[in-house]
């Protein structure tokens, strides 16, 4: 036990002469730049990092540390300058009157295996003010960049930890940093976000999930844009029955109901449509026949279309599989703990009474029956199912 407490002390002590190191360097920095603004002005990236590097080697004999273990990382690894054996000091700049910028990546692949902590040395080069500060690497992130590839943003001005984006994401750097599914929690936090704050028409385009081995294969690729109709027809009837699942708003009247759905087409599947009402109502009105005989008539063919699905959509509510995952991330209906399948049918009920007058068409009833076949006159066959 004495043992123990012996190593912690150690460390602690350790640790202490660094932040008085790296305070001294930061003053150092500060003072220097003040007398040499147009010198340090000039400064940023890799260049930043040698005046840095530089200063931190002149004082590191007054603080029992190593010139020659105070060196640049490997280019491109994380954290810029390295430290002796468990420290690492990250550096980055603004040219304008601000301690805000944009950080490195929060996937570090290359980050430097030895080492454990990580400080932000941040320049503010801006003159005639130019200033430096440092703080430890997770007391500065407050957000993430919506990049193709996600990166911190850095505020030097921030508080306490309460106003990092580890406290907003309910975690802690050195969890987060090592854990394996990184943008698995940065999607469900923005995703729970934007729902909070019930930003619709705004979605995160980064925020789709990994490629699912059940989706149509020509979705499994996401590197590059491509348009609805050049897709093959399996793909664009997987994709429409997504609408109907998630976006139920798609049966309203809206002049905006296809504005979610659009934006998941494109962050979750790299996907365009230039006409989404061609997609779902195109065509004015059909007919709805069952077991031979006319159901219902001259309904709009949006209506038609939903029926045109309603064994696709029976097999996602009771396999819950493929898109129902998706439910819970995108579909304004959801509810913690609450039966999505009557969740959904009643959103849809409502849209149904809303376009064609109040019990007309029961959703319930419309998935009682089978889809068979629909024909170039609008005319859709389906029969009961327990026939």
């Amino acid at each position: 036990m004495a043992e123990g407490l012996i190593t912690v002390d150690i460390e602690k002590q350790r640790t202490e002469r660094f932040l008085r190191f790296l305070d001294t360097t930061t003053e150092l920095l500060r003072s220097d730049a003040r007398a040499n603004p147009a010198y340090y002005s000039k400064q940023n990236g890799e260049k930043l990092e040698m005046v840095v590097l530089e200063k931190m080697r002149m004082l590191a004999a007054d603080f029992d540390l190593s010139a020659e273990k105070i060196k640049p990382a490997a280019k491109q690894h994380f954290p810029d300058i390295l430290v002796g054996d468990n420290y690492g000091v990250e550096v980055k700049s603004t040219k304008g009157n601000t301690w805000v910028s944009t950080g490195s990546s929060i996937v570090e692949s290359l980050r430097d295996e030895q080492v454990q902590r990580v400080y932000m040395m941040f320049g503010r080069l801006y003159e005639p003010d130019i200033d430096f500060r440092c703080k430890p690497y997770e007391e500065c992130l407050y957000d993430i960049s919506v990049t193709h590839s996600p990166r911190y943003l850095i505020n030097m001005d921030l508080k306490d930890s309460s106003q990092t984006i580890f406290s907003k994401m309910h975690t802690q750097y050195d969890t987060f940093r090592s854990a394996d599914n990184q943008i698995s929690i940065v999607r469900e936090y923005y995703r729970n976000k934007f729902r909070r704050e019930n930003r619709r028409g705004e979605m995160p385009w980064w925020i789709g999930e990994e490629s699912d081995g059940m989706l149509p294969s020509a979705l499994q690729r996401t590197d590059g844009l491509r348009m609805m109709n050049i897709l093959d027809e399996y793909s664009r009837r997987y994709l429409t029955l997504c609408g109907f699942i998630l976006f139920p708003e798609v049966l309203g009247k809206s002049v905006t109901k296809y504005q979610n759905f659009a934006l998941w087409l494109c962050s979750r599947h790299s996907v365009i449509c230039s006409s989404l009402r061609d997609v779902y109502s195109a065509g004015g009105v059909g007919n709805i026949i069952i077991n031979n005989h006319l159901k219902w008539g001259s309904v709009p063919k949006v209506v038609c279309n939903l029926f045109s699905f309603v064994n696709d959509i029976r097999k996602v509510f009771d396999e819950r599989d493929g898109v129902y995952k998706e439910i819970g991330y995108y579909a304004d209906y959801y509810k913690l703990g609450e039966d999505l399948k009557v969740l959904w049918e009643e959103t849809v009920q409502s849209y149904l009474d809303d376009m064609l007058g109040k019990g007309r068409i029961q959703i319930k009833q419309l998935l009682g029956y089978n889809f068979d076949h629909a024909t170039r006159a609008n005319d859709f066959y389906g029969y009961e199912m327990n026939i």
